[in-house]
């Protein structure tokens, strides 16, 4: 029984963790650069969603240093040109494509990014530019752009001249105009050139440029303004405006402009005059989205277009040619070094470059902030993690690599390219990945050929010449984001996944502004639905304007965003709409291509054209669907997650708990626990004990960012999220989140850990560290328990076999980073220990040279089979049964396993042998060296302890060599303990080969020899034993016998 009221959640889960496991590979959006003269290895960057991040080596090695700031986007970077030591931060990035996200004003850290305070702008939604002052660090000129999907007053231009204690806007022209970029005169400070532009979102289109736009002009430090017209200026509206002033001219200054008939300018006097300089498209490919210009520090002609590509001019801004080439697509930010200007910085969709040169760039994969959309998981064993990257394809990985270097970019596959959205292994067959990319262009990835196929329902793009950009006079209509689902009913077969066998595949599921079905793989498709969404033909026109179109497809409507089955009534489909609809069938049938009966079944307080993110179906509870809608694109950022328990007739809104102004993304009902709900929102993860009645953050240690997506791996019971700015994140078993409940009530309890298998690690990495390694999970069985409050001494774990036999014992402490902390936790909520298969290791050797010779710190592997836990908590003895399974790439049989585990067994017992007579003989040495130095000593008695040394030297080279340093062992050979057989407890299961076993042989007889010595050694000392005893003397310590 799962009780579903939890009274102090957040307190009890606090102990564990998420694991990211990347993929770097896939790269993220950077849409600011900083480097500094005065420390040549220094670089920050900030990301669209994953926060500002630091290297301190060049960009060898990042670290991210803002994840624990409320929010996530960032539009501007900067370093005080002064010291290096303090960094601004504008939050909120300026580029207002469709999956912009917001910020709440300026940062400043004074510390190198350790720690960072809110020094003002809090209302304002992004940043644009941040202008520090050269001469005065306390003045800074910040660009504010604002709200790109409603009116505020919070944009414009800002100014302080105390650091940031206090602020003034000081250039404001309209509530729907913000400044898109801010140029500093480095020699005179006092002139600041602004760009004012008009921009504004709704969900199926962008307006870009108005009546209050232009370019504006500050002597005084950003104190006035005035309008910079005329003269050579493009006349009529203008939109989006990017800056930069030639440090070694400041009188020259270029203007990217988005206007009618030009595309950059230039003035040479400070802007009393303009002439336009080129209209080539290279230069800024799509304002709205670029518009980013800079000049070499030190020749005013060498000028650096920032567009889709990276392009140059050498002759003042006439002609431009592409350079870094192979680097990425969309570049959004550039740094040159003020010092040297072979020393460049770029930020783009897939990251950041590096050049020292001008000629040889850098691209170094080593950040986490892919933005993902959706995620897909196998049903492989480790299952395969799939993500949809913004501008950067998707990937398919493993959650656990079994490589001992973690999951490396090379455990990455590219299974599609430009903006990935949804990555769904089949789960008849996860060869197979459906995969599509912006606009409905879907594909199948077969992973073992690694060949692509297009199989998109209807094949005429929009733009193309079958495919009009005017979406109201085409049959179907794909989103940018088109959804993939396949049925998640059993078939006549018993294979889940809606499989149809055969040649064929699962029955997939694929939305335009229709469902289509396909059970062939995409061979062929037929709708199964009407359309299903509002169809508003005003809404289905071209986007963009008025000075230009912008149609990629990422304003598309009147589509569907989502599809999901019931996993519990066959035939019933969920459909959600990016206009606001939630439609379900319930008669679908996967067996024909005929239409299924739709109920448009929205619930009432859905906002109209809102988007329903995700329809998500109870695994567990008939009736029961849980969506999310987000209206943040009307400019409402409130959450909207509703659930229905009777198939749809009547709603409940559940967001009690959730930040009021942060939009919700996704939603995901618990696989096990009926009462138990995780959602997404724009900056952060939550979770919800009681059906959604209230909400609490499940962050834990996850960074601020925004979750899109939220899958449960049902076999091995892990919670596995999208993030779009830190990319992939793994909870490990949800058991004990799922019992949480009930182990509250109880006081104590020791949770049911799951299956186990005892995977085998390799790696053929050499240690490149300074590419990003993702976390593999512990090896070994998670072992989770409650207390309500921590144990008077710290608790100890038993390991018994299925026969009762105690196998391992874990107690006391070890260093972590310096300091003495419990092997297992001892803390009040939840607590894991994983341990990792291995008996107690044999008796150490604690006179060993040094630490680590001491001895192995593992027994032997144990074999496959049954296992229990047992724990003292509260007073009560605590145990759970559990299964540990076998690698499944193996194929030994269970005779193999124990023939293995035997021989380790009887070889980690002899270790323990031989360290015991070791130990034993350490203690002897000192006691005759006591009693050869004592004053009570006859001559007799001196001779007689000293013929006992003599002895003691020759029986313990019988036993080791003693080595002192790793290589001493090529100097002078080992001895017994330097050739125990080491198979079986030095981490393999195979058994013995003949040769091993005939070595086992020779060297039992030569241990049997040694055992002897020892023991009739310790025979002799008996006499002397008398006689020390006679002179009042301590007998000699640890003269025991060994057995054999």
């Amino acid at each position: 029984m799962l009780l579903s009221t939890v009274l102090f959640a957040a307190a009890a889960y606090a102990n564990l963790t998420w694991r990211s496991i990347g993929p770097a590979v896939s790269g993220g959006r950077v849409t600011s650069v900083a480097g500094t003269p005065q420390d040549d290895q220094l670089y920050y960057i900030g990301s669209a969603g994953g926060g500002v991040w630091k290297s301190a080596n060049g960009g060898a090695t990042w670290e991210p240093v803002f994840e624990k700031q409320p929010v996530a986007a960032i539009g501007a970077v900067a370093i005080d040109p002064t010291n290096a030591r303090i960094v601004w931060a504008g939050t909120g990035e300026s580029n207002p494509r469709n999956d912009v996200s917001y910020g709440d004003g300026l940062y400043k850290s004074t510390d190198g990014g350790r720690s960072w305070r809110r020094v003002g702008l809090a209302g304002v939604w992004s940043i644009s530019r941040i202008a520090i002052d050269p001469k005065d660090p306390r003045h800074v000129v910040v660009g504010a752009f604002g709200d790109p999907f409603k009116d505020s007053p919070d944009r414009g231009v800002f100014v302080t001249f105390d650091g940031g204690a206090s602020w003034s806007k000081s250039l404001y022209v309209s509530p729907s105009s913000g400044a898109s970029d801010v140029a500093m005169n480095p020699q005179d400070p006092r002139v600041v050139y602004a760009g004012m532009w008009h921009f504004r979102r709704l969900p199926w289109t962008f307006t870009s440029g108005g009546p209050d736009d232009g370019l504006y002009k500050s002597t005084d430090g950003g104190r006035s303004w005035h309008k910079l017209t005329g003269n050579g200026m493009p006349s009529g509206l203008t939109g989006r405006i990017g800056l930069a002033i030639a440090p070694s001219r400041p009188n020259r200054v270029f203007a990217l402009i988005e206007a009618k008939g030009g595309i950059l300018w230039r003035t040479d006097d400070a802007g009393n005059h303009w002439a336009m300089t080129s209209s080539d498209t290279l230069v800024d490919q799509r304002p709205f989205y670029f518009s980013h210009i800079a000049v070499d520090p030190k020749n005013p002609n060498h000028v650096y277009a920032v567009s889709e590509m990276l392009a140059e001019s050498t002759d003042g801004g006439r002609k431009f040619k592409e350079i870094a080439k192979g680097v990425h697509v969309d570049y959004h930010a550039i740094w040159i070094d003020p010092t040297n200007s072979k020393r460049v910085m770029v930020g783009e969709d897939g990251g950041y470059a590096l050049t020292n040169d001008l000629k040889h760039w850098s691209f170094s994969r080593n950040l986490t902030i892919g933005q993902v959309y959706h995620v897909g998981l196998s049903d492989e064993n480790p299952y395969a993690v799939c993500a949809a990257f913004q501008d950067n394809g998707g990937f398919c990985g493993p959650t656990n690599s079994l490589d001992s270097e973690g999951i490396l970019d090379r455990h990455w596959t590219d299974v599609v390219g430009g903006d990935g959205e949804w990555t769904v292994p089949d789960p008849g067959n996860p060869r197979y990945v459906f995969a599509d990319l912006e606009d409905g262009a879907l594909t199948v990835f077969d992973r073992t050929t690694q060949v692509s196929r297009f199989i998109r329902p209807y094949d005429a793009y929009p733009g193309s010449f079958l495919g009009p950009f005017d979406l109201s006079v085409v049959p179907y209509r794909f989103n940018w984001d088109s959804p993939v689902a396949f049925a998640p009913w059993a078939s006549s077969s018993g294979r889940g996944g809606g499989y149809a066998g055969g040649g064929g595949g699962s029955v997939a599921w694929f939305g335009g502004n229709v469902v289509f079905q396909s059970s062939d793989r995409g061979e062929t498709w037929a709708p199964i639905s009407p359309d299903l969404t509002r169809d508003v033909k005003a809404h289905q026109v071209p986007s963009g304007g008025p000075l230009a179109k912008d149609v990629s497809g990422a304003e598309y409507s009147d589509t569907i965003l989502d599809i999901e089955g019931s996993p519990l009534r066959r035939g019933e489909i969920w459909a959600g709409t990016d206009d606001g609809y939630v439609q379900v069938t319930s008669d679908a049938s996967t067996g024909s291509a005929q239409l299924a009966h739709w109920r448009n079944v929205t619930p009432p307080e859905t906002p109209e054209y809102a988007r329903i993110e995700t329809v998500a179906p109870s695994p567990l509870v008939p009736s029961t669907t849980y969506v999310v809608a987000d209206n943040h694109r009307m400019g409402d950022y409130a959450p909207y997650i509703f659930v229905t328990r009777d198939g749809g007739s009547t709603w409940t809104k559940i967001v009690n708990g959730l930040p009021p102004n942060q939009y919700a993304r996704t939603v995901r009902p618990d696989s096990r626990n009926p009462y138990l709900l995780y959602a997404g929102t724009e900056n952060g993860l939550w979770i919800s004990f009681d059906g959604g009645a209230h909400w609490e953050s499940f962050k834990i240690n996850l960074p601020t960012v925004s979750v899109r997506d939220i899958r449960i791996q049902p076999q091995f019971n892990d919670l596995v999220i999208g993030t779009h700015g830190r990319d992939v994140w793994v909870f490990d078993d949800l058991g004990s989140i799922q019992q949480l409940g009930n182990a509250e009530r109880a006081g104590a309890m020791l949770f049911a850990p799951r299956t186990s298998y005892e995977y085998h690690d390799h790696s053929n990495d050499l240690g490149n560290y300074t590419r990003f390694a993702g976390e593999n999970p512990s090896r070994g069985a998670i072992i989770d328990f409650y207390q309500s409050a921590p144990q008077r001494s710290a608790p100890e774990l038993q390991i018994l076999d299925a026969a009762g036999h105690l196998l391992r014992t874990v107690k006391g402490t070890h260093k972590v980073n310096g300091k003495e902390e419990p092997f297992i936790p001892n803390k009040s909520g939840i607590n894991r220990y994983v341990w990792n298969f291995t008996e107690d290791p044999p008796l150490k050797w604690y006179g060993a040279a040094k630490e680590e010779y001491q001895g192995p710190t593992a027994g032997p592997l144990v074999v496959p089979g049954t296992y229990t836990a047992r724990i003292a908590l509260n007073g009560q003895t605590l145990q759970q049964s559990f299964t540990v399974a076998s690698d499944p790439r193996d194929s030994w049989t269970q005779t193999e396993y124990l023939a293995g585990y035997a021989y380790a067994r009887k070889y980690a017992t002899i270790y323990g042998k031989i360290d015991e007579a070791l130990n034993n003989l350490d203690a002897m040495k000192k006691s005759l060296a006591a009693a050869a130095s004592s004053p009570r000593a006859t001559a007799a008695l001196r001779a007689q302890v000293a013929g006992a040394q003599a002895q003691w030297s020759d029986v313990f080279a019988a036993f080791t060599a003693d080595y002192h340093n790793d290589e001493d062992s090529i100097q002078r050979s080992g001895s017994l303990r330097e050739s125990v057989p080491r198979t079986g407890f030095a981490g393999t299961q195979l058994p013995p080969t003949a040769a091993q076993l005939d070595y086992g042989r020779r060297f039992d007889a030569a241990y049997n020899v040694a055992v002897a010595k020892y023991n009739a050694y310790v025979a002799s000392l008996r006499p002397l034993q008398a006689a020390l005893q006679q002179a009042g003397l301590k007998a000699v310590e640890g003269a025991k016998p060994v057995t054999p």
